[in-house]
Formats: C-alpha cells, sequence, structure tokens
C-alpha cells in the first residue's frame, strides 16, 4: 500500500485579549523549517497553551473566562482541516475552578488534563466520541492532599503522563513537588499516588521524560535548574539523581526557566531561560541519564516561554513572548547543538508552539 504524504504543521497560543488573534496555524516547509501562515483565531481570552489531536484532527485549547468577578477556565475545540489549516470552533466547555496554563492529552485520546497555577488544582475532563472535550469530571486541590507551610501556595504548572500511562506526574511550583496521579476511567476520578519532594525554592515548572523509559527530566523555574530523575515503572516512583544549573557559570542577572525538551534519539536535553534568553543544550550520559550543558545560545528576543523541536528532529522553533517573534534554529545531528537560521516571523505574544505531522 503506498504511503500517504504528509506536512507538518504548527499552532501556536499567544496572551491575547478576547478580540486579539490567540491562534496561529503555519505550514511548515519540510526543508528550511520556515513558516507560511495559514490561519488566525480570536475570540478567546489567551489561550496559552494547547494539545494537538493530529489522528482526530482536533485541537484543544485552554481559555480565560470571568465567574462572578473571578477568573476560570474554560477548553475550547477546534477541527482542524490538514490541507489548508484552517480550524473550525466546534465546541467551548467549563473547566476547573481557575484559570488553567497547561492542557494535556492521554495517547489513547480519552482524557484531557488541565492544570491551574492560581488555583493550585488540577482536573480532568472525558474526551466525547465525537472528539470534543466534555464536562469537566474531577478536581483535585493540592492543599488538600499534603501538608502546606504558611510560605508557601500550590502553583500545579503542568501535568505528564508517563511513559507507560498509568501515572499522571504534576508539577507544582509552589510546593516544589511533583505529585503523582492514577486515573480511575471506571469513575473518571483521579487518585492522587504520592508525591516527590525536590529542593527548596527550585520551583519545577515542566517535564520530559527521557524515550528510553527510565529517566525523567524537570525545568525549575525559580532558579533556573534541571533535575535529572530515575523512573520506576513498577510503583510509579520518580527519584532525584541530580540538580544542573541552565546559566553559565558567568551570568549575574535574573532569569526564570520555562520549557524543557528530550531529542527522539534521547542523547540531547533542551531547556528555555527566560532572562538570559537563551536555550541551553545538555549532553545525556547515556549509561547515568545526567547533563551536561554543551551549548548557550540566544533565542533572538526577549523571553523564550516554549519551543519545540519539528517532526524529524531538524529544527526547533522558540516562542519568545516578549521578543513578539517565533525564531528558528536547525539542529546539529551529531550534538543536537543549535544554530539560528536568521529566520524569524512575528507573532503578537507567543507562549506555545505544537507542531504536528497530518497525511495529505
Amino acid at each position: 500500500m503506498q504511503q500517504q504524504p504528509q506536512h507538518t504543521l504548527l499552532f501556536t497560543g499567544a496572551y491575547a485579549e478576547a478580540d486579539q488573534t490567540g491562534i496561529c496555524v503555519y505550514a511548515v516547509d519540510e526543508t528550511s523549517g520556515e513558516l507560511r501562515l495559514l490561519d488566525e483565531v480570536s475570540g478567546i481570552k489567551n489561550p496559552t497553551f494547547l494539545n494537538v489531536d493530529p489522528a482526530a484532527k482536533r485541537l484543544y485549547a485552554i481559555g480565560e473566562i470571568s465567574d462572578q468577578g473571578k477568573k476560570a477556565a474554560e477548553i475550547v475545540t477546534f477541527e482542524i482541516q490538514p490541507d489548508t489549516g484552517k480550524l473550525k470552533e466546534l465546541s467551548r466547555v467549563r473547566s476547573v475552578s481557575s484559570s488553567t496554563c497547561h492542557i494535556q492529552r492521554d495517547e489513547g485520546s480519552s482524557y484531557l488534563i488541565v492544570s491551574s497555577y492560581h488555583g493550585g488544582l488540577v482536573g480532568v475532563h472525558r474526551i466525547n466520541e465525537d472528539g470534543t472535550a466534555g464536562e469537566l469530571l474531577d478536581e483535585k486541590k493540592h492543599a488538600e492532599l499534603v501538608q502546606v507551610r504558611e510560605d508557601q501556595q500550590p502553583r500545579a504548572h503542568s501535568a505528564f503522563y508517563s511513559p507507560d500511562g498509568r501515572y499522571i506526574f504534576v508539577q507544582d511550583l509552589g510546593l516544589d513537588k511533583i505529585m503523582s496521579y492514577t486515573l480511575d476511567s471506571e469513575h473518571g476520578e483521579l487518585r492522587f499516588h504520592g508525591e516527590t519532594q525536590l529542593e527548596d525554592g527550585v520551583g519545577p515548572r515542566h517535564l520530559a521524560f527521557h524515550p528510553g523509559g527510565g529517566y525523567a527530566y524537570v525545568i525549575n523555574e525559580l532558579n533556573s535548574s534541571v533535575t535529572t530523575l530515575r523512573y520506576s515503572s513498577e510503583d510509579g516512583r520518580l527519584t532525584p539523581l541530580e540538580t544542573i544549573s541552565t546559566l553559565p557559570s558567568d551570568f549575574e542577572g535574573e532569569s526564570f526557566c520555562a520549557e524543557i525538551a528530550v531529542s527522539s534519539d534521547g542523547r540531547t536535553v533542551y531547556g528555555s531561560n527566560r532572562g538570559h534568553d537563551s536555550i541551553v543544550v545538555f549532553s545525556v550520559h547515556q549509561d547515568s541519564g545526567l547533563l551536561s550543558p554543551v551549548q548557550y545560545i540566544s533565542t533572538e528576543g526577549g523571553h523564550p516561554r516554549h519551543f519545540s523541536l519539528l517532526p524529524g528532529g531538524k529544527h526547533l522553533v522558540a516562542a519568545n513572548r516578549d521578543g513578539n517573534n517565533l525564531v528558528l534554529f536547525t539542529v546539529d545531528p551529531e550534538d543536537g547543538k543549535l544554530s539560528f537560521t536568521g529566520y524569524t516571523v512575528s507573532q503578537s505574544k507567543p507562549v506555545c508552539v505544537k507542531p504536528a505531522v497530518f497525511n495529505r
């Protein structure tokens, strides 16, 4: 059977008022990595994180709404038209009781997990048969599950599934913990499983697993570091091994981390620094999973909130919120180091970049 030709689309989310463009769709040139704008969507306040399901041709965007003068959350589902890159809104559903900052989908496309920084909580939605986000099933507040000191506030920042799909790990920046859950599919409930305590004041933000499945890396926003953890699939446990700075030793300014990613071959880890305004490139020691920095490269714009490796691993796109631009880098296939292509795209306050491959 002849394989269908494929093409890559890039979806971006941004800080925006409801009457401004918040989501953009770009065609990605397979050779050069350059971007061509296909669609722009307004009508959502602060669609700052997206999740793309290319198989179902669905895009899920978080949005901010007002409920009696307080911030609350919604999920907006779009149908993706792969040939044109156009988005068609299908539904909106009320989400958790505070604004959200992250949305995640399980591999089977049965559930969506949302994280709320300001609410210090995590919520779960079932995905309907038509691919739209269903009603909120459950909401867990971290303050009700673990002890919180007077000088702390729970700040759930992201949720990621373990490689085997059995556990959900939620990074809580305010508690310096990684909270773990299982999902009771029969009742649609999150079950608190345990916690991983990190060093005080690090502020875990996002997590990425090594493709080998035995290690995970959490980027710590507040002290600009990455912690390597060993993952045990038997009991869903993360064990910290080492924490290493994301900044060069001679940097003296203020900086905070944001995104982390691991190359598909497991040889390289990338992290973003907001303040130093750079991507740090780490080499992975294959025998231990530990990291060594090999490069710090400017993102050619301020406040790199998010970035993504494009499918195929030949390019990386960084989103600079304060630079109001998307910036393209090439990836060296030998050592994973980045080179600026000289190519940028102007966009207002981009904070999420999500590529996906579709059949033509």
